[in-house]
């Protein structure tokens, strides 16, 4: 049986969920931050790790899935209309709000890039959004060529647009020429601004919900090992939400894994 569940608990599903899958990418164990601000950069630690961040990226921007007790969207529309009517209102969702707005303009634009495809003999530029690109080589880490012919079919849209047209079997000559370009190249170049979005949101995030845990959490002084237990707010009806609730809020008793920084303008610049 399904559950009906309250906006407030919605929210509270998809904030575990979102912080979840950030910190699956942001941490230490993926890359390791370099540098001072404001010209700090993230170096992945090797080629399974950027590999790695790929694949949970496409994750992340993918939609949810339609069997989960909450709508099906993409995180970062969840995000977004969580900043607009937010279950914990404070002045700190405007930090949040601005992160997300942020990262989903820079994924929506459209850059135009040089290629040289020998397989085709193309040389010459192609154009799509920072997004398409992102989810294209996500794919390809996780695939192989037969299961990667809706890849093969965004480049054929993708050259097509160029005026090159291309047969479906001539485009799956080009899947390994793709992902040297986009994925060994162009992500790497873009990790450290990837990562700082993603930072931002975690941040904003925490920030957002550390008011709520501060008033939320009371501890018994009395018991050994000290104990604590939250005061549930009246948007959590359900013993579900409640579960979501606890978890959500432990999940803020500590900051995110990596500090706060600012990434180096020369990795903003291309692409």
């Amino acid at each position: 049986m399904s559950i009906s569940l309250t906006s407030t608990e919605e929210e509270v599903i998809y904030l575990v969920a979102v912080i979840e899958s950030i910190d699956s990418m942001v941490n230490d164990i993926i890359f390791e931050l370099i540098g001072d601000d404001p010209q700090s950069q993230i170096l992945f630690r090797d080629e399974s790790a950027q590999r790695l961040f790929n694949i949970y990226l496409v994750d992340f921007l993918s939609t949810t899935d339609k069997h989960a007790p909450v709508p099906s969207k993409s995180y970062l529309k969840a995000l977004h209309e969580i900043t607009e009517n937010a279950a914990f209102s404070n002045d700190m969702i405007k930090n949040l709000k601005l992160s997300v707005g942020s990262f989903k303009e820079w994924l929506d634009t459209e850059v135009s890039v040089k290629v040289w495809f020998p397989s085709i003999n193309y040389d010459g530029e192609i154009r799509l959004s920072r997004s398409l690109f992102i989810k294209m080589c996500g794919n390809l880490s996780k695939h192989n060529i037969l299961r990667s012919m809706g890849i093969a079919v965004n480049i054929m849209d993708v050259l097509k647009k160029e005026g090159v047209q291309i047969t479906k079997e001539e485009s799956m000559f080009i899947l390994d020429e793709f992902y040297e370009w986009f994925h060994d190249d162009i992500l790497n170049y873009h990790g450290t601004t990837i990562v700082e979005f993603l930072n931002n949101i975690r941040w904003g995030i925490y920030d957002y919900l550390k008011i709520e845990y501060q008033s939320s959490i009371t501890w018994d002084y009395n018991s050994a090992p000290k104990r604590y237990t939250y005061n549930i707010p009246s948007g959590i009806k359900s013993d579900f939400g409640k579960k979501w609730y606890w978890s959500l809020m432990n999940k803020v008793k500590q900051p995110p894994y990596i500090r706060r920084f600012i990434a180096t303008e020369s990795l903003k610049n291309r692409f």
